[in-house]
């Protein structure tokens, strides 16, 4: 049990270690990082969002807003979740993504109550962005999902999709946010990574290489290059600190990918392995453990507190 408790809460201070390390280095190219930071390795803040040390965006928050949704409701969260993206949206958050702003910003308008509105209002922002709804916005915040339903693999398939839909029409980023809440329920329960990674490559809703080198790997906001990448800087290292700074390094939507491939690599290594000078500036840190402790317990069948 110690264990399991040690990779969920690495799995979620994953995703916010990855994305406030990333978020420095957001829409920078690899040879601006180099020339500007080196080696980018430590929550420095900064960047095009002029962001204070170890402040997380838009991939945190909106982790966040899933995990108290889904702890509103866990029998049927979906609904819940969407208010809580609505409710976050409406501080106008300074990174968020187009089809996120896009379908919000529309779920504001209407006061969209129910999965079938925010669902119409998905489609529509999908229609009306040329079908490009693709993009990594419902794969980045979706751990609590594995989290909270690690112990049933169809609730948790069922409403990764569901979450990633409210958002994100394509049904690709829903397929992508599947394969990926699989691979992590997989690290989550304990499987050796190489294993649970080569074992999954199969699987992939695209043509999945997991021996990319950096300059094949694309940093796009597209949520196939993302989870690509991803899973190859998980990979390819042999430890959480090195996959979030080869991830973040690579430039582009670096904080997202940091975020995707802090939840796997948090999930394999555990809370412990992540740097205590990170931990130390981390924002809403403890927020994000008595959340994590939570979801588990949903898990474990455990009543929750409110």
């Amino acid at each position: 049990m110690e264990d399991l408790i040690s990779r969920a809460r690495g799995a979620m201070l994953g995703v916010a270690a990855g994305d406030a390390l990333g978020a420095t280095l957001e829409f920078m190219n690899r040879e601006e990082i180099v020339h500007t930071y080196g080696r980018h390795r430590d929550m420095t803040g900064g960047g095009f969002w002029k962001l204070a040390p170890g402040e997380i965006t838009d991939d945190t928050e909106m982790t966040l807003a899933a995990a108290n949704g889904i702890l509103e409701d866990p029998a049927d969260p979906v609904k819940h979740v969407a208010r809580h993206f609505r409710e976050w949206s409406r501080q106008e958050p300074k990174c968020i993504g187009n089809i996120c702003r896009m379908v919000l910003q529309e779920g504001i308008r209407t006061e969209a109550d129910n999965e079938q509105e925010w669902l119409q209002i998905a489609e529509n922002a999908h229609r009306l962005s040329g079908g490009r709804s693709g993009g990594n916005g419902s794969l980045m915040r979706t751990v609590p999902v594995v989290i909270a339903y690690h112990n049933n693999l169809a609730k948790m398939t069922d409403l990764a999709a569901r979450l990633s839909a409210l958002t994100h029409y394509d049904p690709l980023a829903g397929a992508c946010v599947v394969f990926y809440c699989k691979i992590v329920r997989e690290l989550l329960l304990g499987g050796e990574l190489r294993i649970v990674l080569e074992k999954a490559q199969a699987d992939a809703p695209f043509a999945l290489q997991m021996n990319l080198s950096a300059d094949q790997m694309k940093t796009s906001g597209y949520v196939v290059h993302t989870l690509e990448t991803a899973l190859n800087c998980v990979f390819q290292t042999n430890s959480l600190e090195e996959a979030l700074v080869m991830a973040v390094n690579l430039g582009g939507d670096a904080d997202t990918i940091g975020a995707v491939t802090g939840g796997m690599a948090g999930a394999c290594y555990g809370i412990e392995n992540i740097p205590s000078r990170w931990l130390e500036k981390l924002s809403r840190r403890d927020e994000l453990l008595a959340l994590t402790d939570r979801l588990l317990a949903i898990g474990r069948g455990t009543k929750i507190g409110i």
